[in-house]
């Protein structure tokens, strides 16, 4: 019996993850995760207050979204369309006793009007095709904070360059 639910979670586990990686074969954005120093930089320099709306497009394990809700009481949504990522993004939301909404879901079709800060770790070329849509659907004030990535038509108000311990991040006021 014991053996029998052992193969049945590895040959869960293994679907994930073939799964997974079909996704970001075609979406073109894997699932690398944040620091945990540049974390604490790109929440240092978001000047969160409570109650804000705060998305993260490609949340991975959701981690940003829940130390955000934690220390400045925000309203997270998290986009995550992978789906071992989601399962870890739901378990941490569990773990965490957490109240952000995880959807597993293409960020393009949905609204980022109720956005008041979108933190972004996204590859280039989905950096490239969101743009226009972050220009149409952002309204003035809304706060962008990318991981690593420059946002093509886009100037960053704040440029942190790499060091040791974080990535470079840019900062974008719409």
């Amino acid at each position: 019996m014991f053996i029998n639910a052992l193969l049945l979670l590895i040959l869960l586990f293994s679907l994930l993850m073939l799964i997974s990686t079909m996704m970001h074969m075609f979406s073109g954005a894997p699932w690398v995760p944040s620091s945990r120093n540049t974390i604490e930089l790109m929440l240092k320099e978001s000047k969160l207050k409570p109650g804000q709306v705060v998305y993260d497009l490609g949340c991975g394990d959701a981690r940003l979204l829940i130390k955000a809700e934690k220390r400045f009481k925000t309203k997270g949504v998290g986009y995550e369309n992978a789906p071992l990522a989601y399962v870890a993004a739901f378990l941490n939301k569990w773990i965490h006793r957490s109240k952000v909404e995880i959807r597993c879901k293409n960020f393009f079709k949905d609204s980022f009007k109720p956005a008041e800060l979108i933190f972004l770790y996204l590859g280039p070329n989905v950096q490239k095709k969101l743009a226009p849509k972050l220009k149409k659907e952002c309204k003035p004030g809304t706060i962008i904070i990318s991981n690593t990535f420059h946002l093509p038509d886009f100037e960053p108000i704040k440029k942190i360059p790499k060091t040791k311990t974080n990535n470079t991040v840019y900062i974008y006021k719409i």
